[in-house]
């Protein structure tokens, strides 16, 4: 006998299913905004830029022919070495001295030997095809980690000059932006980990790929600054093991020069780290607007060196005020970690590298046509910053690639690519400024126990 009321039809059970309306124009809309903005996109996206980058050098190295400029003279002084010519100060090739650090000549090396010298410069193209495919993965992993759009994330594929650097020059700027890359990413990586040993173990990792960087080209010292704040923040303030990482840092240098130091350290140290060395006016892409005479200026040099550290300083101020409090108390707790729980290092680190960075290329004494590599493949990131419209980006994106083909390098183009790279590096430095409510914590986690809430905050 049934004790209860009668079922309900099926229809009333089970909902019908009904057919979405054919709104095209909608969807169209919706997948275009996907594709565009949504950073699930990248997924995507980033695969299949790197399989058409790869096509596309291919076509390159096929069709554009190779341009000699400094590979020769590479492998000039590298034969230098190889009958066992020590100074630098005499190690010499068709464009001029050695000027680079040791880590440029041990990888110089192994590229004489694939190449041939000058004899197989295909085989040292394709070996830059890779190095530029490798790079480029190392950035699109760092665009993913700070989720960047995915039509931020194209731009990092549409220049053409940095493509001539790579597979059609040979230039040694390319190796040291692939370690200072990997450096980045591993100082983004830290920032999301939670064990203080392993974050230090990776920390250390970084600082160790960022002076490889170094002892290939000094131009990776404009991220110095930003490379110190950011392990004394990965480090929790913890002065000794900070201490540590900067001297992994210098120790790399030693060890990798210990054949030019045990012979020549002063030729080496002068030659290879010649702060004071005078660029061609001629090849300046940024300083045309100035005489020669201006452009040689000691006074010139001065106001760049000044307006650098305080660009540097106001960027890092403006992440972390209390910086300076934080290093006093590391000072006189050397043996301890700070609590760091309103610092947002995902978001700080990134920053401060990037963007230092950034300023250091702004007030350079010169840049030469293939030191775009030493930032191109950050502008995505600080265009993401700089809340730049998507229908303005491209347009200052496209002026600003002028700039670095327009040849030779001229006035106009100086001109114009000042005001870009000034107007970006304020909007990004003003739109990236944290809001801070509360007063600086500069207690040591020495003695007590983390609350649950500072765990997640740190």
């Amino acid at each position: 006998m049934s004790t209860g009321a009668p079922k309900k039809e099926s229809n009333d059970s089970e909902k019908q299913f009904q057919r979405p309306p054919f709104e095209p124009w909608k969807d169209l809309k919706n997948g275009i905004r996907y594709m565009l903005c949504d950073t699930n996109a990248n997924k995507i996206i980033m695969p299949l830029l790197l399989m058409l980058e790869s096509a596309a050098l291919k076509l390159i190295i096929a069709k554009v022919q190779y341009t000699e400029i400094d590979y020769t003279a590479y492998m000039e002084q590298i034969d230098m070495i190889k009958n066992g010519e020590l100074d630098y100060s005499e190690i010499r090739g068709g464009t001029g001295p050695l000027v680079y650090p040791a880590g440029h000549v041990w990888i110089y090396k192994i590229m004489d030997s694939l190449t041939n010298g000058v004899n197989d410069i295909s085989s040292g193209q394709q070996v830059f095809r890779y190095l530029y495919l490798l790079t480029l993965l190392i950035q699109f992993i760092t665009y993913y980690q700070l989720q960047l759009p995915p039509w931020c994330v194209v731009l990092a594929c549409l220049s053409k000059r940095l493509h001539s650097i790579y597979v059609l020059r040979l230039f040694n700027d390319c190796f040291t932006v692939l370690f200072v890359s990997l450096a980045i990413l591993l100082f983004v990586v830290c920032t999301n980990i939670k064990s203080y040993p392993l974050r230090y173990a990776i920390c250390a990792l970084a600082s160790i790929s960022y002076t490889i960087a170094i002892s290939i080209k000094m131009n990776a010292l404009l991220y110095f600054p930003g490379v110190l704040v950011s392990i004394f923040i990965l480090t929790d303030g913890h002065l000794i093991n900070s201490i540590i990482c900067g001297m992994l840092i210098v120790v790399w240098q030693i060890i990798v020069a210990i054949p030019f130091l045990n012979s020549y350290p002063t030729e080496y140290f002068h030659s290879a780290f010649n702060f004071s060395r005078q660029f061609m006016f001629k090849w300046s892409v940024n300083w045309q607007m100035l005489t020669e005479d201006g452009f040689n200026d000691k006074l010139f040099h001065s106001s760049l060196l000044f307006s650098q550290l305080l660009s540097i300083i106001t960027i890092i101020l403006s992440q972390c005020p209390y910086l300076f409090k934080y290093a006093f108390n590391a000072i006189a707790h050397p043996l301890t970690r700070q609590n760091f729980t309103q610092l947002n290092k995902q978001r700080i680190i990134p920053v401060i590298l990037i963007t230092t960075n950034f300023a250091g290329v702004l007030f350079s004494r010169s840049l030469h046509y293939q030191f775009l590599s030493w930032y191109h493949w950050t502008i995505p990131i600080l265009i993401s910053w700089s809340k730049l419209p998507i229908f303005v980006a491209p347009i200052w994106y496209i002026a600003h690639e002028y700039c670095w083909n327009s040849y030779p390098p001229n006035l106009t183009a100086s001109w114009l690519l000042f005001s870009l790279n000034s107007l970006l590096l304020t909007l990004v430095v003003m739109s990236t400024i944290p809001n801070f409510t509360d007063t600086p914590v500069i207690s040591t986690n020495s003695g007590k126990k983390t609350t649950d809430k500072e765990k997640k905050n740190n």
